[in-house]
């Protein structure tokens, strides 16, 4: 059994998913050679690897692979697995790494560079006086023992991985390097031994070394670009473990002690001080703080927590000191999980990336023979000199066609897209679900939970009798001060929003008739009434005056409208007024649904209240058509005739009942505030309340993949065009060819502009 707890995945069907980092790897080819090691390990279901994130995603059986045996086989491919306790230190080791790699690729150009500017300049001989005086031969030495260096060492990266894959009878990128720089060096060098044999068969004594030199160190410069696009592409999920603080203080037998997080479990109780991070998802249990709860939401307002609130790990507490008590923490943590989603979704594949995928299988041996053929055309048939016009041909064609512009095409936009996501709270399960996006034609809305905010609150206050309306509030919620009924909650919180002063105190004798109401007695100034608070017939009693009668009508023809709840009020059986309460529509709701429409998408409202109930709400935030009195499981049927109809449909719910729903629609949105079954249903969760994020992402799934198509094309482009021109296809009639120093800078700026081309997803502005 796997012993790793990078598992990010339990799939319900005895499989799990492991993330491994991958080092070595350099171009599409290198991808699919680990994904084919890997595959065929006994127990793997199933292997994606990803060249921009330097990671394998392995779906394996559980009690039928053990890790060595994948480390064995990517390393028998000629790469290397980075083994991890934990996630935390995964992230901390790859980083390492990387920052390694890094600094050695720039201590290696700087070296590629000084030596290469000698070389350069000798090459360059008639122009310099005091070295064209200098002998031939002693000038060819000197730069050979200058280029030694350089190949060996500069470019010591290329000839390893090319001997890997030569003893696995595979080609890449460090294939194409290798084969071209050295071909350039051997000839050269064959020169400066030997001039007397080229000359004696009337061949050319030029030496390339400077060909050499500059391919190395120029493919060099354009790998260390590379590597520093790729961080920043993949820095949001750096950001997100970032944020969780790596101690905790643990409150024992009334002492506080500062233990690892490691060592905190569910259960345990924590002090959270103020300006620290709260380092578990947790519910506060004493005290109370103002929270920057930004990094999850992106809402700048700090909330307030008090006892009975839930708070989250990585978030900031400002100005309070509170306890904790610990839910979830490690692996279980809100931020651990969105951290798992987003890398789960820059580590899979789209399916447009097939395509990609099947031209590297050949691409590489493909252009080594149009490298052979076209050196041997010009060998038969070139221009003089024409050994080295050959030669130079078949090195330009090798250095121009690297296939890294084509590996990095996908994962890059991917990531960039994701990653921009999860910071505007948009969590991207997986890159099919981008690609789904894109397709989606209509967009249909759960209403409870989802357009409307799923919460009781007062939505009309109707006195009589020369009562105020804050007097009948009053009034209500002193009685109802310490329910916890819903719809009495919601009367409390208008008072307090409202800054009135409850008097709990002057309530007692609470009794509840069920069906009916609550009666309670008051003291006032005049001695004791009964308070009465629920249907009409409960609260007027034995009143039956025709103006309350009135009072009534009135009141019942606003609940249908409103869609209410009403709470009829009477002191001492006189009708004092009426309190309707809702659930009601969610802040931006109608925005939303104006901007799904300027996409070109329709817009439904699925609910399970009543036809008045669900026209009322679909008129107030813009929806045409709408679906009323459908029960859970009639949720996923209306979701299926609307997809059997020629719609591709988004669905956006919260609930336990929208899961079904979610699951069937081609795209499922859940919102983060719903249970978590909907959230695993769905393939876009919204980590704020704001319906807006919806055409967001909607928005962002079109653009991530819009870039990617143009990564591709240009990717597929620069092949198209640059191979031929390197292998002087337009030499006969234009006389232009690639000088292989120029395809070194070609190949280089290729990768850069996939990449920087990727990172223009971060600048995007998504706004409605």
């Amino acid at each position: 059994m796997v012993n790793n707890s990078d598992i990010s995945e339990d799939t319900g069907k005895n499989r799990i998913k492991l993330t491994l980092p991958v080092q070595g790897m350099t171009c599409a080819s290198c991808v699919l050679r680990v994904e084919n090691a890997l595959k065929k390990v006994e127990g793997v279901n199933q292997a994606v690897v990803n060249l921009a994130t330097e990671s394998a995603t392995v779906e394996l059986q559980t009690e039928s692979v053990t890790l060595d045996a994948l480390k064995e086989a990517v390393e028998k491919a000629g790469y290397k697995i980075i083994d991890t306790a934990d996630e935390i230190d995964a992230l901390k080791v790859e980083s390492e790494a990387r920052e390694r790699e890094y600094k050695s690729l720039w201590r290696k150009f700087v070296v590629g560079a000084v030596l290469t500017v000698p070389i350069v300049v000798g090459s360059m001989g008639s122009a310099f006086p005091f070295i064209s005086e200098l002998p031939t031969g002693t000038l060819n030495f000197v730069m050979m023992l200058l280029t030694i260096p350089i190949l060996f060492y500069v470019g010591n990266k290329f000839f390893v991985g090319f001997w890997n894959s030569l003893k696995h009878g595979t080609a890449d990128m460090n294939t194409l390097v290798a084969v071209g720089s050295a071909s350039a060096f051997i000839y050269s060098a064959a020169v400066t031994f030997w001039p007397r044999m080229f000359v004696a068969v009337g061949k050319s004594t030029d030496v390339y070394f400077d060909t050499t030199a500059v391919i190395i160190t120029l493919i060099l410069l354009g790998k260390i670009l590379e590597a520093k696009a790729k961080w920043k592409s993949s820095e949001a999920v750096r950001k997100l473990m970032a944020l969780q603080p790596t101690s905790a203080h643990l409150l024992l037998d009334g002492g506080e002690v500062d233990v690892p997080l490691s060592a905190v479990h569910p259960g345990g109780l924590l002090r959270v001080k103020p300006g620290e991070r709260i380092p578990v998802d947790g519910k506060v249990i004493e005290g109370f703080s103002m929270i920057d709860e930004s990094m999850l939401t992106g809402e700048s307002i700090p909330v307030e927590r008090t006892v009975g609130g839930q708070v989250f790990g990585g978030t900031i507490s400002l100005d309070g000191v509170m306890t904790v008590r610990a839910e979830k923490v490690g692996k279980e943590s809100f931020v651990t999980r969105i951290a798992n989603l987003v890398e789960e979704a820059q580590t899979s594949k789209p399916p447009v990336q097939r395509l990609a995928d099947k031209v590297a299988s050949i691409f590489v041996p493909t252009v080594i023979i149009i490298a052979l053929i076209s050196a041997g055309a010009w060998a038969l048939f070139g221009p003089a000199p024409v050994l080295i016009h050959s030669l130079m041909t078949f090195v330009a064609v090798l250095i121009v066609a690297c296939p890294c512009a084509l590996g990095l095409a996908t994962p890059t936009a991917i990531m960039v897209g994701t990653g921009r996501g999860a910071e505007m709270g948009i969590l991207i399960r997986n890159s099919e679900s981008l690609e789904q996006a894109r397709k989606i034609t209509s967009v249909v809305f759960d209403k409870t939970g989802t357009l409307t905010a799923g919460e009781m609150r007062v939505v009309e206050t109707n006195p009589l009798g020369g009562v105020s309306e804050n007097d009948l509030l009053k009034l209500v919620a002193s009685a109802e001060a310490n329910s916890e009924h819903p719809i009495a909650k919601a009367v409390v919180e208008e008072a307090r929003h409202r800054n009135l002063p409850l008097d709990a105190g002057s309530v007692s004798g609470f009794k509840n008739f069920a069906g009916k109401g609550v009666e309670v007695t008051t003291k006032g100034p005049s001695g004791e009434s009964v308070l009465r608070i629920g249907k009409f017939d409960f609260a007027s009693g034995s009143s039956s005056d025709r103006e309350i009668g009135r009072f009534q009508e009135l009141v019942a023809a606003r609940m249908k409208d409103l869609a209410a709840t009403v709470l009829f009020v009477s002191v001492d059986e006189k009708m004092m007024g009426a309190i309707l309460i809702s659930d009601y529509i969610r802040e931006g709701a109608p925005e939303t649904v104006k901007a799904i429409k300027k996409l070109g998408l329709k817009a439904f409202l699925l609910t399970g209240d009543s036809e008045d109930s669900a026209r009322r709400i679909a008129g107030q935030v813009g929806i045409d058509k709408h679906f009323a009195n459908v029960l859970p499981d009639g949720k996923f049927d209306v979701i299926k005739k609307l997809q059997e109809s020629g719609e591709v449909v988004a669905f956006v719910g919260d609930g336990i009942n929208d899961a079904p729903a979610l699951t069937q629609a081609d795209l499922g949105i859940a919102m983060a505030t719903g249970t978590d079954i909907a959230v695993e249903a769905a393939n876009i969760t919204l980590v704020r309340n704001d319906l807006k994020l919806v055409p967001i992402s909607i928005s962002l799934s079109k653009g991530t993949l819009k870039v990617i198509k143009q990564n591709l094309f240009w990717a597929f482009f620069y092949n198209i065009v640059l191979i031929p021109l390197a292998a002087g296809a337009f030499f006969p009639f234009t006389g232009l060819q690639l000088n292989p120093m120029v395809a070194s800078v070609a190949m280089a700026l290729s990768s850069v502009s996939v990449v920087s081309n990727s990172l223009r997803l971060k600048r995007t502005k998504f706004s409605f």
